[in-house]
């Protein structure tokens, strides 16, 4: 599995898809089709099982984000060639998380959420950004 690219802000056909991306791709039909999960109990599972897949914590960080985005996030099929702008914000989390960069990780986090989920989902993006090449 390749290396998590560093996402540019503008995409296209030439652009590489990272390979966390393309994964989240692949699991985001079966999280839409998926109650809703609140952040804090999804923590609360997971932190108690530190042996589950990159899967779970995936679908826990998509479900999450459905909840406190205005909008669910946008992911494009398996195979498409351009990046949404929330895979961008994804791929850039999940990067700074890897690098355990938490300036970019707190900066990519206020950019988008309110301040009451940033310490969830940042859990929830380190957690995948360790499970990354499970996935």
């Amino acid at each position: 599995m390749q290396a998590l690219a560093r996402p540019s802000p503008q995409t296209g056909p030439n652009q590489p898809i990272p390979a966390a991306v393309a994964a989240l791709r692949r699991i985001a039909r079966r999280c839409q089709a998926g109650a809703r999960i609140d952040l804090f109990r999804a923590c609360a599972m997971l932190s108690l099982r530190a042996d589950l897949a990159a899967q779970a914590y995936a679908e826990a960080l998509l479900r999450g984000l459905a909840v406190v985005l205005p909008r669910a996030p946008v992911l494009h099929q398996p195979g498409a060639a351009e990046l949404s702008f929330d895979e961008v914000w994804i791929a850039s989390l999940l990067d700074a998380a890897a690098r355990k960069d938490d300036s970019s990780v707190r900066f990519l986090l206020a950019s988008r959420l309110p301040r009451h989920t940033w310490r969830q989902v940042g859990w929830l993006a380190a957690q995948l950004a360790q499970r990354q090449d499970q996935m």
